[in-house]
Protein backbone atom coordinates (compact mmCIF):
# COMPACT_ATOMS: atom_id res chain seq x y z
CA UNK A 1 0.00 0.00 0.00
CA UNK A 2 1.39 3.42 -1.00
CA UNK A 3 2.25 6.02 1.62
CA UNK A 4 -0.20 8.53 0.11
CA UNK A 5 -3.09 6.07 0.41
CA UNK A 6 -2.16 5.40 4.04
CA UNK A 7 -2.19 9.14 4.70
CA UNK A 8 -5.65 9.40 3.11
CA UNK A 9 -6.96 6.64 5.36
CA UNK A 10 -5.40 8.24 8.43
CA UNK A 11 -6.89 11.62 7.49
CA UNK A 12 -10.34 10.07 7.08
CA UNK A 13 -10.09 8.16 10.38
CA UNK A 14 -8.84 11.19 12.34
CA UNK A 15 -11.55 13.54 11.06
CA UNK A 16 -14.29 10.93 11.43
CA UNK A 17 -13.25 10.19 15.03
CA UNK A 18 -13.02 13.90 15.85
CA UNK A 19 -16.33 14.62 14.09
CA UNK A 20 -18.06 11.94 16.16
CA UNK A 21 -16.88 13.69 19.33
CA UNK A 22 -18.29 17.07 18.32
CA UNK A 23 -18.73 19.40 15.38
CA UNK A 24 -15.92 21.73 16.41
CA UNK A 25 -13.52 18.83 17.04
CA UNK A 26 -14.15 17.61 13.51
CA UNK A 27 -13.61 21.11 12.10
CA UNK A 28 -10.36 21.47 14.02
CA UNK A 29 -9.13 18.14 12.64
CA UNK A 30 -10.05 18.98 9.04
CA UNK A 31 -8.51 22.45 9.18
CA UNK A 32 -5.40 21.00 10.81
CA UNK A 33 -5.08 18.53 7.94
CA UNK A 34 -5.54 21.48 5.56
CA UNK A 35 -2.68 23.39 7.18
CA UNK A 36 -0.35 20.41 6.63
CA UNK A 37 -1.74 19.43 3.22
CA UNK A 38 0.50 21.51 0.95
CA UNK A 39 3.87 20.49 2.31
CA UNK A 40 2.76 16.86 2.71
CA UNK A 41 1.53 16.61 -0.88
CA UNK A 42 4.73 18.21 -2.15
CA UNK A 43 6.96 15.66 -0.35
CA UNK A 44 4.78 12.61 -1.02
CA UNK A 45 4.56 12.96 -4.78
CA UNK A 46 1.98 10.25 -5.46
CA UNK A 47 -1.46 10.32 -7.02
CA UNK A 48 -3.38 9.74 -3.79
CA UNK A 49 -1.57 12.58 -2.00
CA UNK A 50 -3.90 14.97 -3.85
CA UNK A 51 -6.82 13.54 -1.86
CA UNK A 52 -5.47 13.70 1.71
CA UNK A 53 -7.55 16.76 2.56
CA UNK A 54 -10.59 15.45 0.68
CA UNK A 55 -10.43 12.24 2.70
CA UNK A 56 -10.53 14.25 5.92
CA UNK A 57 -13.53 16.24 4.69
CA UNK A 58 -15.36 13.01 3.81
CA UNK A 59 -14.61 11.73 7.32
CA UNK A 60 -16.13 14.86 8.85
CA UNK A 61 -19.19 14.64 6.60
CA UNK A 62 -19.69 10.98 7.47
CA UNK A 63 -19.59 11.85 11.16
CA UNK A 64 -21.72 15.01 11.12
CA UNK A 65 -23.99 15.53 8.17
CA UNK A 66 -26.40 12.73 9.03
CA UNK A 67 -26.75 13.67 12.67
CA UNK A 68 -30.16 14.91 13.69
CA UNK A 69 -30.11 18.64 14.27
CA UNK A 70 -31.63 20.17 17.37
CA UNK A 71 -34.40 22.79 16.97
CA UNK A 72 -32.03 25.71 17.42
CA UNK A 73 -29.69 24.44 14.70
CA UNK A 74 -32.64 23.87 12.39
CA UNK A 75 -33.71 27.44 12.99
CA UNK A 76 -30.25 28.86 12.28
CA UNK A 77 -29.84 27.08 8.94
CA UNK A 78 -33.43 27.47 7.75
CA UNK A 79 -32.67 30.36 5.37
CA UNK A 80 -29.43 28.84 4.09
CA UNK A 81 -30.74 25.38 3.28
CA UNK A 82 -32.74 26.32 0.12
CA UNK A 83 -29.76 28.19 -1.33
CA UNK A 84 -27.44 25.28 -0.67
CA UNK A 85 -29.85 22.87 -2.32
CA UNK A 86 -29.89 24.99 -5.48
CA UNK A 87 -26.09 25.43 -5.48
CA UNK A 88 -25.58 21.67 -5.26
CA UNK A 89 -28.48 20.41 -7.38
CA UNK A 90 -27.57 22.32 -10.55
CA UNK A 91 -23.97 20.97 -10.84
CA UNK A 92 -25.26 17.47 -10.02
CA UNK A 93 -27.65 17.77 -12.96
CA UNK A 94 -24.85 18.98 -15.23
CA UNK A 95 -22.71 16.03 -14.14
CA UNK A 96 -25.13 13.76 -15.99
CA UNK A 97 -24.40 15.56 -19.29
CA UNK A 98 -21.15 14.05 -20.67
CA UNK A 99 -19.54 17.16 -22.16
CA UNK A 100 -16.15 16.40 -20.60
CA UNK A 101 -14.33 13.17 -19.77
CA UNK A 102 -16.01 11.62 -16.74
CA UNK A 103 -12.84 12.01 -14.61
CA UNK A 104 -12.66 15.71 -15.49
CA UNK A 105 -16.35 16.13 -14.66
CA UNK A 106 -15.83 14.33 -11.36
CA UNK A 107 -12.99 16.69 -10.41
CA UNK A 108 -15.13 19.61 -11.59
CA UNK A 109 -17.98 18.41 -9.41
CA UNK A 110 -15.59 18.36 -6.49
CA UNK A 111 -14.51 21.94 -7.25
CA UNK A 112 -18.07 23.23 -7.50
CA UNK A 113 -19.92 21.57 -4.63
CA UNK A 114 -17.67 19.41 -2.45
CA UNK A 115 -16.93 22.04 0.22
CA UNK A 116 -20.30 23.83 0.18
CA UNK A 117 -21.66 21.91 3.23
CA UNK A 118 -19.18 23.92 5.32
CA UNK A 119 -21.73 26.74 4.98
CA UNK A 120 -24.19 24.68 7.03
CA UNK A 121 -21.48 23.65 9.48
CA UNK A 122 -20.55 27.31 9.99
CA UNK A 123 -24.18 28.23 10.62
CA UNK A 124 -24.51 25.46 13.22
CA UNK A 125 -21.55 26.58 15.35
CA UNK A 126 -22.32 28.21 18.68
CA UNK A 127 -20.21 30.62 20.75
CA UNK A 128 -18.24 27.87 22.48
CA UNK A 129 -17.49 26.22 19.14
CA UNK A 130 -16.17 29.45 17.66
CA UNK A 131 -14.02 30.14 20.70
CA UNK A 132 -12.42 26.67 20.66
CA UNK A 133 -11.86 26.85 16.92
CA UNK A 134 -10.22 30.26 17.25
CA UNK A 135 -7.76 28.98 19.85
CA UNK A 136 -6.74 26.12 17.60
CA UNK A 137 -6.43 28.41 14.58
CA UNK A 138 -4.12 30.64 16.63
CA UNK A 139 -1.95 27.63 17.43
CA UNK A 140 -1.96 26.46 13.82
CA UNK A 141 -1.00 29.96 12.68
CA UNK A 142 2.05 29.84 14.94
CA UNK A 143 3.03 26.43 13.56
CA UNK A 144 2.64 27.70 9.99
CA UNK A 145 4.67 30.79 10.86
CA UNK A 146 7.47 28.55 12.15
CA UNK A 147 7.60 26.89 8.71
CA UNK A 148 7.39 30.29 7.01
CA UNK A 149 10.26 31.69 9.07
CA UNK A 150 12.41 28.64 8.34
CA UNK A 151 11.73 28.95 4.60
CA UNK A 152 12.41 32.68 4.73
CA UNK A 153 15.89 32.25 6.20
CA UNK A 154 16.89 28.74 5.06
CA UNK A 155 15.30 28.62 1.60
CA UNK A 156 12.34 26.76 0.10
CA UNK A 157 14.35 23.83 -1.26
CA UNK A 158 14.74 22.30 2.19
CA UNK A 159 10.96 21.97 2.50
CA UNK A 160 9.52 21.80 -1.03
CA UNK A 161 11.25 19.62 -3.64
CA UNK A 162 11.07 20.60 -7.32
CA UNK A 163 8.24 18.60 -8.96
CA UNK A 164 4.90 18.98 -10.74
CA UNK A 165 3.15 19.82 -7.46
CA UNK A 166 5.50 22.67 -6.51
CA UNK A 167 5.75 24.22 -9.96
CA UNK A 168 3.60 27.22 -9.00
CA UNK A 169 5.70 27.86 -5.88
CA UNK A 170 8.91 28.07 -7.88
CA UNK A 171 7.34 30.19 -10.60
CA UNK A 172 6.53 32.80 -7.94
CA UNK A 173 10.03 34.24 -7.77
CA UNK A 174 9.03 37.86 -8.24
CA UNK A 175 10.31 39.66 -5.14
CA UNK A 176 13.23 42.13 -5.07
CA UNK A 177 13.79 42.10 -8.80
CA UNK A 178 12.82 38.45 -9.27
CA UNK A 179 15.48 37.20 -6.86
CA UNK A 180 13.34 35.95 -3.98
CA UNK A 181 10.33 33.64 -3.64
CA UNK A 182 6.98 34.23 -2.03
CA UNK A 183 6.64 32.12 1.13
CA UNK A 184 4.06 29.27 1.17
CA UNK A 185 4.75 28.06 4.75
CA UNK A 186 3.09 24.61 4.96
CA UNK A 187 0.49 25.36 2.28
CA UNK A 188 0.20 24.45 -1.39
CA UNK A 189 1.27 27.94 -2.46
CA UNK A 190 1.76 31.45 -1.10
CA UNK A 191 -1.77 32.59 -2.00
CA UNK A 192 -3.28 29.75 0.03
CA UNK A 193 -1.09 30.75 2.97
CA UNK A 194 -2.04 34.42 2.86
CA UNK A 195 -5.72 33.68 2.24
CA UNK A 196 -5.96 31.24 5.12
CA UNK A 197 -4.35 33.74 7.48
CA UNK A 198 -6.92 36.39 6.51
CA UNK A 199 -9.89 34.01 6.82
CA UNK A 200 -8.98 33.17 10.41
CA UNK A 201 -8.87 36.81 11.57
CA UNK A 202 -12.64 37.24 12.23
CA UNK A 203 -12.61 34.24 14.56
CA UNK A 204 -9.37 35.27 16.27
CA UNK A 205 -10.48 38.86 16.85
CA UNK A 206 -13.94 37.72 17.93
CA UNK A 207 -12.42 35.34 20.48
CA UNK A 208 -10.12 38.10 21.73
CA UNK A 209 -13.21 40.14 22.64
CA UNK A 210 -14.60 37.41 24.94
CA UNK A 211 -14.53 38.20 28.65
CA UNK A 212 -14.05 34.58 29.71
CA UNK A 213 -10.60 34.19 28.16
CA UNK A 214 -7.66 33.36 30.41
CA UNK A 215 -4.29 35.10 30.29
CA UNK A 216 -2.84 32.14 28.37
CA UNK A 217 -5.67 32.28 25.86
CA UNK A 218 -5.21 36.04 25.46
CA UNK A 219 -1.52 35.62 24.73
CA UNK A 220 -2.18 32.77 22.29
CA UNK A 221 -4.79 34.79 20.38
CA UNK A 222 -2.56 37.88 20.17
CA UNK A 223 0.34 35.80 18.90
CA UNK A 224 -1.98 34.04 16.46
CA UNK A 225 -3.15 37.39 15.07
CA UNK A 226 0.43 38.66 14.79
CA UNK A 227 1.46 35.44 13.02
CA UNK A 228 -1.46 35.85 10.63
CA UNK A 229 -0.58 39.44 9.73
CA UNK A 230 3.11 38.64 9.25
CA UNK A 231 2.12 35.56 7.25
CA UNK A 232 0.11 37.73 4.85
CA UNK A 233 3.20 39.89 4.31
CA UNK A 234 5.48 36.86 3.82
CA UNK A 235 3.09 35.39 1.27
CA UNK A 236 3.41 38.67 -0.70
CA UNK A 237 -0.22 38.43 -1.84
CA UNK A 238 -1.41 41.99 -2.45
CA UNK A 239 -5.11 41.09 -2.44
CA UNK A 240 -4.84 39.40 0.93
CA UNK A 241 -2.80 42.29 2.32
CA UNK A 242 -5.60 44.67 1.31
CA UNK A 243 -8.17 42.36 2.95
CA UNK A 244 -6.13 42.25 6.17
CA UNK A 245 -5.82 46.05 6.25
CA UNK A 246 -9.58 46.46 5.82
CA UNK A 247 -10.30 43.96 8.61
CA UNK A 248 -7.88 45.69 10.99
CA UNK A 249 -9.45 49.08 10.28
CA UNK A 250 -12.99 47.73 10.77
CA UNK A 251 -11.93 46.00 14.00
CA UNK A 252 -10.36 49.16 15.44
CA UNK A 253 -13.37 51.34 14.60
CA UNK A 254 -15.71 48.70 16.06
CA UNK A 255 -14.02 48.75 19.46
CA UNK A 256 -15.85 51.94 20.51
CA UNK A 257 -14.76 52.79 24.06
CA UNK A 258 -12.45 49.82 24.62
CA UNK A 259 -9.30 51.90 24.91
CA UNK A 260 -7.11 49.01 26.05
CA UNK A 261 -7.88 46.93 22.97
CA UNK A 262 -7.37 49.90 20.66
CA UNK A 263 -4.00 50.62 22.26
CA UNK A 264 -3.05 46.96 21.94
CA UNK A 265 -3.87 47.03 18.21
CA UNK A 266 -1.70 50.12 17.76
CA UNK A 267 1.24 48.51 19.56
CA UNK A 268 0.85 45.32 17.51
CA UNK A 269 0.67 47.24 14.23
CA UNK A 270 3.65 49.38 15.24
CA UNK A 271 5.80 46.30 15.91
CA UNK A 272 4.77 44.69 12.62
CA UNK A 273 5.34 47.96 10.73
CA UNK A 274 8.78 48.35 12.28
CA UNK A 275 9.64 44.78 11.26
CA UNK A 276 8.42 45.29 7.70
CA UNK A 277 10.28 48.59 7.28
CA UNK A 278 13.61 46.78 7.42
CA UNK A 279 12.70 43.85 5.15
CA UNK A 280 12.23 44.61 1.46
CA UNK A 281 10.90 41.09 0.85
CA UNK A 282 7.86 41.95 2.98
CA UNK A 283 7.02 45.11 1.05
CA UNK A 284 5.39 43.81 -2.14
CA UNK A 285 2.15 45.47 -1.03
CA UNK A 286 3.82 48.81 -1.89
CA UNK A 287 3.07 47.99 -5.53
CA UNK A 288 -0.55 48.89 -4.76
CA UNK A 289 0.55 52.53 -5.03
CA UNK A 290 0.84 52.01 -8.79
CA UNK A 291 -2.86 52.58 -9.42
CA UNK A 292 -2.54 52.34 -13.20
CA UNK A 293 -1.07 48.85 -12.93
CA UNK A 294 -3.76 47.78 -10.44
CA UNK A 295 -6.58 49.09 -12.64
CA UNK A 296 -5.08 47.37 -15.68
CA UNK A 297 -4.79 44.07 -13.78
CA UNK A 298 -8.40 44.23 -12.55
CA UNK A 299 -9.82 45.19 -15.94
CA UNK A 300 -7.85 42.40 -17.61
CA UNK A 301 -9.44 39.81 -15.29
CA UNK A 302 -12.94 41.25 -15.44
CA UNK A 303 -13.13 41.75 -19.20
CA UNK A 304 -10.98 38.91 -20.49
CA UNK A 305 -13.37 37.27 -22.96
CA UNK A 306 -16.21 37.06 -20.43
CA UNK A 307 -19.04 37.92 -22.81
CA UNK A 308 -17.47 36.04 -25.70
CA UNK A 309 -17.28 32.89 -23.57
CA UNK A 310 -20.88 33.43 -22.40
CA UNK A 311 -22.02 33.60 -26.02
CA UNK A 312 -19.98 30.56 -27.05
CA UNK A 313 -20.81 28.40 -24.01
CA UNK A 314 -24.23 29.52 -22.70
CA UNK A 315 -24.72 26.09 -21.09
CA UNK A 316 -21.09 25.79 -20.05
CA UNK A 317 -18.10 23.80 -21.23
CA UNK A 318 -18.84 20.97 -18.81
CA UNK A 319 -17.80 20.54 -15.20
CA UNK A 320 -14.03 20.88 -15.02
CA UNK A 321 -14.00 22.60 -18.40
CA UNK A 322 -12.91 25.82 -16.73
CA UNK A 323 -9.84 24.21 -15.20
CA UNK A 324 -11.13 23.83 -11.63
CA UNK A 325 -7.98 22.55 -9.86
CA UNK A 326 -7.45 19.75 -12.36
CA UNK A 327 -4.37 17.71 -11.27
CA UNK A 328 -1.45 17.70 -13.69
CA UNK A 329 -1.99 14.02 -14.54
CA UNK A 330 -5.51 14.77 -15.84
CA UNK A 331 -4.81 17.97 -17.78
CA UNK A 332 -4.60 16.16 -21.11
CA UNK A 333 -8.17 14.86 -20.72
CA UNK A 334 -9.80 18.33 -20.81
CA UNK A 335 -11.82 18.85 -24.01
CA UNK A 336 -11.84 22.39 -25.46
CA UNK A 337 -9.69 23.82 -22.65
CA UNK A 338 -10.60 27.43 -21.94
CA UNK A 339 -9.03 29.57 -19.22
CA UNK A 340 -10.38 32.69 -17.56
CA UNK A 341 -8.93 34.62 -14.60
CA UNK A 342 -12.29 35.36 -12.99
CA UNK A 343 -14.16 33.16 -10.52
CA UNK A 344 -17.57 34.14 -11.86
CA UNK A 345 -16.36 33.54 -15.40
CA UNK A 346 -15.09 30.13 -14.27
CA UNK A 347 -18.50 29.32 -12.77
CA UNK A 348 -20.22 30.38 -15.99
CA UNK A 349 -17.78 28.33 -18.05
CA UNK A 350 -18.51 25.20 -16.01
CA UNK A 351 -22.13 25.67 -14.94
CA UNK A 352 -23.45 27.87 -17.74
CA UNK A 353 -25.38 31.11 -17.38
CA UNK A 354 -28.00 29.42 -15.16
CA UNK A 355 -25.37 28.34 -12.64
CA UNK A 356 -23.84 31.80 -12.66
CA UNK A 357 -27.21 33.43 -11.95
CA UNK A 358 -27.81 31.08 -9.01
CA UNK A 359 -24.43 32.05 -7.55
CA UNK A 360 -25.00 35.77 -8.11
CA UNK A 361 -28.34 35.50 -6.31
CA UNK A 362 -26.71 33.71 -3.38
CA UNK A 363 -23.84 36.21 -3.17
CA UNK A 364 -26.23 39.17 -3.15
CA UNK A 365 -28.30 37.48 -0.45
CA UNK A 366 -25.24 36.86 1.76
CA UNK A 367 -23.72 40.32 1.47
CA UNK A 368 -27.02 41.97 2.38
CA UNK A 369 -27.22 40.17 5.74
CA UNK A 370 -26.83 42.64 8.61
CA UNK A 371 -25.40 42.58 12.14
CA UNK A 372 -28.47 42.75 14.34
CA UNK A 373 -27.29 42.51 17.93
CA UNK A 374 -24.51 44.91 19.05
CA UNK A 375 -24.78 43.50 22.59
CA UNK A 376 -23.63 40.08 21.36
CA UNK A 377 -20.10 39.33 22.58
CA UNK A 378 -19.28 38.04 19.09
CA UNK A 379 -20.65 41.13 17.37
CA UNK A 380 -17.22 42.39 16.21
CA UNK A 381 -16.18 38.95 15.03
CA UNK A 382 -19.37 38.53 13.02
CA UNK A 383 -18.96 42.00 11.54
CA UNK A 384 -15.44 41.07 10.41
CA UNK A 385 -16.80 37.82 8.97
CA UNK A 386 -19.38 39.82 7.01
CA UNK A 387 -16.71 42.21 5.71
CA UNK A 388 -14.53 39.24 4.71
CA UNK A 389 -17.40 37.67 2.76
CA UNK A 390 -18.16 40.90 0.94
CA UNK A 391 -14.50 41.53 0.11
CA UNK A 392 -13.75 38.07 -1.24
CA UNK A 393 -17.00 37.78 -3.17
CA UNK A 394 -16.21 41.11 -4.85
CA UNK A 395 -12.51 40.45 -5.43
CA UNK A 396 -13.37 37.06 -7.00
CA UNK A 397 -13.73 38.90 -10.32
CA UNK A 398 -9.92 39.19 -10.42
CA UNK A 399 -8.97 35.53 -10.00
CA UNK A 400 -10.04 31.94 -9.44
CA UNK A 401 -9.71 29.49 -6.56
CA UNK A 402 -12.23 30.91 -4.09
CA UNK A 403 -14.02 27.52 -3.92
CA UNK A 404 -10.97 25.25 -4.13
CA UNK A 405 -8.17 26.70 -1.97
CA UNK A 406 -7.08 24.44 0.93
CA UNK A 407 -7.98 25.15 3.70
CA UNK A 408 -8.87 28.78 2.88
CA UNK A 409 -12.15 27.81 1.20
CA UNK A 410 -13.32 25.78 4.20
CA UNK A 411 -12.74 28.73 6.54
CA UNK A 412 -14.36 31.13 4.08
CA UNK A 413 -17.50 28.99 3.80
CA UNK A 414 -17.67 28.68 7.59
CA UNK A 415 -17.75 32.48 7.71
CA UNK A 416 -20.43 32.55 5.00
CA UNK A 417 -22.55 30.19 7.10
CA UNK A 418 -22.00 32.30 10.22
CA UNK A 419 -23.06 35.47 8.39
CA UNK A 420 -26.04 33.82 6.70
CA UNK A 421 -27.37 32.02 9.78
CA UNK A 422 -30.46 33.34 11.50
CA UNK A 423 -29.45 34.91 14.79
CA UNK A 424 -31.22 33.26 17.74
CA UNK A 425 -30.74 36.14 20.17
CA UNK A 426 -32.78 38.56 18.09
CA UNK A 427 -35.16 36.40 16.08
CA UNK A 428 -35.76 33.04 17.70
CA UNK A 429 -38.00 34.16 20.55
CA UNK A 430 -40.45 35.75 18.11
CA UNK A 431 -40.15 33.15 15.35
CA UNK A 432 -40.23 30.01 17.48
CA UNK A 433 -44.03 29.73 17.93
CA UNK A 434 -44.57 29.80 14.19
CA UNK A 435 -41.52 28.11 12.79
CA UNK A 436 -39.93 25.62 15.15
CA UNK A 437 -42.33 24.78 17.91
CA UNK A 438 -42.20 24.37 21.67
CA UNK A 439 -38.66 22.97 21.88
CA UNK A 440 -37.32 26.03 20.08
CA UNK A 441 -39.09 28.31 22.53
CA UNK A 442 -37.09 26.68 25.28
CA UNK A 443 -33.96 27.15 23.23
CA UNK A 444 -34.90 30.80 22.74
CA UNK A 445 -35.11 31.27 26.49
CA UNK A 446 -31.73 29.60 26.94
CA UNK A 447 -29.88 31.46 24.18
CA UNK A 448 -31.77 34.73 24.14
Amino acid sequence: MSLSLVLCLLSFALCYWAGRRSLVSGLIAVIGVGYAYGITRANVSEVFSHFIFDAGVVGLYAAQLFRRLNPLEEFKISHLRPWLEFLIAWPLLLFLIPIQDWLIQFVGLRGNIFLLPFIILGARMDEDDRYRLALWIAGLNLAAFAFAGSEYFLGLERFFPHNHVTELIYISKDLIGHTEYRIPASFANAHSYGGTMVMGLPLLVGALMQKRKTTAHFQLLVLGIAAALLGVLMSAARTHFLAAVILVIVAMFSLRSRFGYALGWLVLLFVIGWTVSGEQRLQRFMELRDTDSVVERVSWSVNMGFFEIAAQYPFGNGLGGGGTSIPYFLQSRIANPVGIENEYGRIMLEQGITGLLIWIGFVLWVITRRDKNPSDSWYIGRRLASVSCVFFFVIAVTGTGLLTSIPQTSLFLLLVGWVGARQPRTELAQAAPVHVGVEAQAAAQQYG
